[in-house]
């Protein structure tokens, strides 16, 4: 009898901390089919960021203890955390054991916090000797080619040093004196990294290589010349295969996520990635979709991959924007397709959740934080049917089955529903019939924890905000995000300024902006409806004339300058 009270007294405990938003520490996350799911059998669903390590050379990104705690303060659950090969090889071989154990350190602060953490092995255009950053010059291959170091990402489509370096990684170039190749040297890399976390419970996985690009083939951000399947079948296939055994020897309970070609999610191509030589395998894919109908095909394509290949399904970058309106458009499909995320910010991450941080990019990050905190089932005792938050009236709808996707009744286990606190400043009501379960945590808890009744099937809840939402600021356009770069155009890392737009500014924030839009619209109809504008919303409107002089003459840009520079009516 004594040990029932304890254990009931446990429970209650559990269910009380729960309730007020305490984040128990990560437990190892797993994988069956689509879903992650935790050791009850459980899904997760993940809402997060990328962030870089404190001290990292982005902008705003000062060394800062609280984030993981401020996150997790928020609602967000997951971190990608970007890690780069030139600092953790600097040499052939040679691990650099300090920027392993800063890895460490961060990633002991988010298990703290109760976040998890997704290892990402990034580069943007290969690396600083040819592009942006990721690979060290010693495995650097280009040919010969002098680096035109253009705005990111043109490099990719247009600069032959970037293009040959991907060849000969795919292609295992020898590095001189080693006997191995740069491949080889990449994998030990990643298999280090396993090793080191495979006891780690927060780490719940490797993302192999960000954005991996195929090289001189399917090199253009056009829909008809980048759907190359053969190309991931025999420059994607092995290397995954080979990569995934490696990480799977050294921590077998990590889940190996692979990427499809860069392009295939900005352009809405369709996904045949081929899936590692791992027991838990993941497809972490990206949605850079300017128009809501490529984003909806980049998205569809995805499932279907994940599908296939039975591989957990996780959007590792979307986002990219200063527009709220877009923010919340871009979330909204997301939760359609039930799919968890971990966003891309126009800025460091940091500052959406520290105001005492400067913006750094996110011009509008109230209404931007707004956009991405929104409620979500962080574990769900069975699979989710339907996911569906309106923000205007703070109406969330979620609806699923008892049933897990392992084919067990989970009814006896808890859902939880992260309730962030500035989408429910005065709480919220909820709706749910008796027949089917029951709440169990306290009025307007930060964490809503529900109990299916014994005979449920599927559980449908309704909860509602009370009161209205404080206005947002206006938004705030931002200008050219190139001219503060100078020698590192690196858009991705680095936002711009807030100001004025023009054709310095990117696609996106014109398109974001209704006059702007408009202006378009009239001069440049053909580009901006065109399906090859994917990569587009993340380069500058001068920055695309090379790619379409025909329709971007420097008449017409000179037009559509002198267009947004005049005051509005």
């Amino acid at each position: 009898m004594r040990l029932m009270i304890c254990t009931l007294a446990a429970l209650l405990f559990s269910i009380e901390a729960l309730a007020a938003g305490n984040t128990p520490p990560p437990e190892r996350i797993g994988q069956h089919g689509r879903w992650l799911v935790d050791g009850q059998g459980r899904v997760v669903m993940l809402r997060g960021g990328n962030l870089l390590l404190p001290g990292e050379e982005q902008a705003g990104s000062a060394p800062n203890a609280q984030t993981p705690g401020l996150m997790a303060a928020q609602g967000f659950n997951g971190v990608r955390l970007v890690l780069f090969f030139n600092r953790l090889m600097p040499k052939p071989g040679a691990i650099d054991k300090a920027y392993l154990e800063r890895i460490a350190q961060a990633v002991a602060d988010y298990r703290a916090a109760g976040v998890y953490v997704l290892l990402d092995f990034h580069q943007d255009e290969y690396g600083p000797s040819v592009g942006v950053r990721g690979f060290p010059e010693w495995a650097t291959f280009s040919g010969g080619h002098e680096p035109k170091k253009l705005p990111f990402p043109a490099g990719y489509f247009s600069d032959p040093a970037i293009q040959t370096a991907f060849d000969n990684f795919w292609a295992n170039h020898p590095v001189p004196g080693t006997g191995k190749g740069v491949q080889d040297f990449y994998i030990q890399a990643l298999a280090t990294v396993a090793a080191r976390f495979r006891d780690e419970s927060a780490v719940f996985g490797i993302d192999v290589m960000n954005e991996p690009f195929p090289g001189t083939r399917c090199n253009q951000p056009d829909p008809t010349r980048a759907h190359c399947p053969e190309l991931e079948e025999s420059l994607l296939a092995p290397f995954y295969q080979r990569a995934g055994a490696a990480i799977a020897k050294a921590a077998p309970n990590l889940i190996v996520f692979v990427e499809p070609f860069m392009l295939q999610g900005a352009l809405g191509i369709p996904i045949a990635t081929p899936a590692p030589a791992a027991q838990w395998r993941g497809l972490s894919f990206h949605q850079y979709g300017t128009l809501a109908e490529i984003r909806q095909r980049g998205n569809s394509y995805a499932l279907a991959g994940a599908e296939r290949t039975q591989s957990a399904i996780l959007n590792t970058e979307w986002g990219f924007t200063n527009d709220p309106v877009e923010w919340s458009a871009q979330a909204r499909e997301l939760d359609d397709n039930l799919i968890p995320w971990l966003a891309w910010a126009r800025g460091p991450f940091e500052p959406l959740v520290d105001s005492s941080l400067p913006a750094a990019g996110n011009d509008n990050r109230e209404a931007t934080l707004r956009a991405l905190a929104r409620p979500y089932p962080r574990a769900t005792a069975g699979t989710p049917l339907r996911l569906a938050f309106d923000g205007d009236s703070g109406t969330l709808r979620y609806r699923y089955s008892v049933t897990a996707p392992d084919g067990r009744d989970r009814a006896q286990s808890l859902t939880e529903i992260v309730m962030p606190k500035i989408q429910f400043p005065n709480g919220y009501t909820v709706t749910v019939d008796a027949k089917q379960g029951r709440v169990v945590s306290p009025p307007n808890a930060p964490v809503l924890l529900l109990k299916a009744a014994p005979d449920a099937r599927e559980i449908n809840i309704t909860a509602v905000r009370k009161g209205e939402l404080a206005p947002l600021p206006p938004p705030v356009p931002t200008a050219d995000p190139y001219a503060s770069l100078q020698q590192r155009p690196d858009a991705k890392a680095d936002a711009g300024n807030s100001g004025p737009l023009s054709t310095r500014s990117l696609l996106g924030d014109l398109l974001g902006d209704p006059r702007a839009h408009a202006i378009l619209e009239r001069e440049i109809p053909e580009l901006i409806h065109s399906p090859q504008i994917g990569m587009g919303s993340q380069m500058s409107l001068r920055a695309l004339q090379a790619f379409a002089p025909t329709l971007l003459t420097n008449e017409t840009l000179d037009r559509i300058d002198r267009a947004l520079a005049q005051p509005e009516k």
